[in-house]
């Protein structure tokens, strides 16, 4: 479980770390050993030498932490200090040089060599920059940058990239682009947010002994916590201990939104699955998805819908349309049914400013919308991401339900108050009906036994995963939401096996011992 912090805030809990008696050196060391163990997992001692590019910081001095015990491990190493000669640096990170040069190993200075020494590199790893940056790149730091930016190999971020504002995501134009990022000891929020997040790859927390307090507001779903929360499946089970689930949606002009939710379903798990559509769109789903059930009712008939009461759990909403037959059925529904929900898409636009039907149903409730549908649906201005989060988090608080804010990152608000950030998924996401199949797999999971809050979370990180997985294979620009789904299974896969507890986002491809870009 972890929590995200301000740079501000973590340089605070270091301070807070070395008054109560660890060193600030021994601190460095853990840092450098994370960091090197990922080194060594992305290549191997022969496959080419690495660059350390270390700047004048506490950066640099994890930089040189790593180069030394890269170069114990037999890889060849070779470090480029992008400063001055005579600069003086902190006292653990000219430790940390001597070090290294004491072992024998190679440093050059960025200003004394046109064009650098050897051969090109195997990885880089970019130590020139800690989370405190702001503003823009300059001099050395620009320069080396630049370097980094335009060798053809993978890049290894100590704590964030260079030229990454930690507290706003914001990103200098020439910022250093990381395959892998291994953040110390918390996430810093700007490594989550746009643009910033996009610079980041792989991002890793790596423990180094500094304890953040617990903050409800400020959780993050990493793979551990993921693991924490799947449903057991006991080796005796049968399909009906992983719920029977109902997915009310679709019309006759879109009738793909509701197959698409019916196979997230399917896939996250549930036991049973019934589809039931408007009678109009029935000649469209009917037999389409041999594993799930098939119903229809007569568009604003109430009384030709299934029996609630034969269902563990419901999911309304995609592809329904923003019509009088889908506020009649929504109606009836909240007043009604006592079925735990998760409302999407045409479910939430029916109800805009009529919430009081939200807050006065008496069972769980996950709501699902991305920024429209949370202004339509609150009337609040939603525009920026703070904005939008307090809006998300008043809509959870006023309606007693769970609220599921899409977007990157994606957010989910409980309540009783507290947010959990989803640092999966990518932009290849932004195409029509990627939510219907998150709606699907969120009611999957909640019909298997989970708690609304916890199914929400899970739900929305295995489908970013997912995504995040199915583009390994192919361009974020190709992705389209059935590719999702299929990826479903090895996301499941990743969080039930992995090793690496304190992954939080994956990208690239899969080496065999590590994600990054190859």
């Amino acid at each position: 479980m972890s929590y995200w912090v301000t740079p501000s805030e973590m340089a605070g809990l270091d301070r807070v770390t070395i008054a109560k008696g660890v060193p600030g050196e021994v601190l460095m060391e853990r840092a450098g050993e994370a960091i090197a163990a990922v080194a060594a997992r992305m290549i191997r001692p022969g496959e080419g030498p690495v660059e350390v590019w270390a700047g004048p910081g506490n950066n640099g001095g994890d930089g040189f932490v790593v180069a030394r015990l890269l170069l114990e491990r037999g890889f060849g190493v070779r470090v480029i200090a992008a400063f001055d000669r005579d600069r003086q640096l902190p006292e653990e990170s000219e430790q940390n040089r001597r070090r290294f040069e004491d072992l024998g190993g190679e440093l050059s200075y960025q200003s004394d060599h046109r064009p650098l020494p050897g051969a090109p590199p195997a990885l880089m790893v970019d130590a020139l920059l800690g989370t405190g940056f702001r503003g823009y790149l300059r001099d050395d730091a620009a320069e080396a940058a630049g370097v980094m930016r335009g060798r053809r190999c993978p890049v290894l971020a100590v704590d964030t990239p260079s030229g990454l504002n930690g507290e706003t995501g914001d990103a200098d134009p020439g910022a250093v682009r990381a395959d892998v990022t291994v953040t110390l000891a918390c996430p810093k929020i700007g490594l989550l947010l746009p643009p910033g997040c996009a610079l980041v790859g792989t991002l890793i927390l790596a423990d180094i002994g500094i304890a953040p307090p617990s903050n409800a507001d400020r959780l993050v779903m990493d793979v551990d916590l993921a693991r924490g929360l799947l449903p057991r499946r006991p080796v005796d089970a049968h399909k009906g201990i992983f719920g029977r689930v109902l997915l009310l949606g679709g019309c006759e002009e879109m009738p793909g939104a509701p197959m698409l939710m019916t196979m997230g379903a399917l896939r996250a798990g549930a036991g049973l699955v019934e589809l039931c559509v408007p009678l109009p769109a029935a000649p469209a789903v009917a037999g389409r998805i041999p594993e799930a059930l098939f119903s229809y009712f007569l568009p604003g008939d109430v009384t030709s819908m299934p029996d609630p009461e034969s269902f563990t759990c419901a999911a309304i909403g995609p592809g329904m349309g923003d019509s009088v037959s889908t506020r009649k059925v929504m109606r009836h529904i909240l007043t009604n049914w006592s079925l735990p929900l998760v409302l999407d898409a045409d479910a939430l636009n029916s109800l805009s400013g009529d919430l009081g039907l939200l807050s006065g149903y008496g069972s769980p409730l996950i709501l699902t919308p991305h920024p429209g549908e949370l202004r339509r649906l609150t009337g609040e201005d939603s525009k920026g991401l703070k904005t939008r989060w307090e809006a998300a988090s008043r809509l959870a608080e006023g309606t007693g339900s769970v609220v599921v804010l899409k977007g990157r990152p994606s957010a989910v608000f409980h309540p009783s108050g507290g947010r959990i950030l989803i640092p999966s998924g990518n932009n290849g996401l932004a195409t029509g009906g990627s939510g219907d199949v998150l709606t699907g797999m969120i009611v999957s999971l909640l019909g298997q036994g989970m708690d609304a809050g916890d199914a929400a979370a899970l739900g929305a990180y295995l489908h970013g995963l997912a995504a995040d997985i199915a583009v390994s294979r192919t361009s974020r620009r190709s992705l389209i939401p059935t590719d999702v789904v299929a990826a479903v299974g090895a996301a499941y896969a990743l969080i039930e096996d992995t090793r690496n507890n304190s992954l939080l986002h994956v990208e690239g491809s899969f080496n065999g011992r590590l994600w990054h870009h190859p």
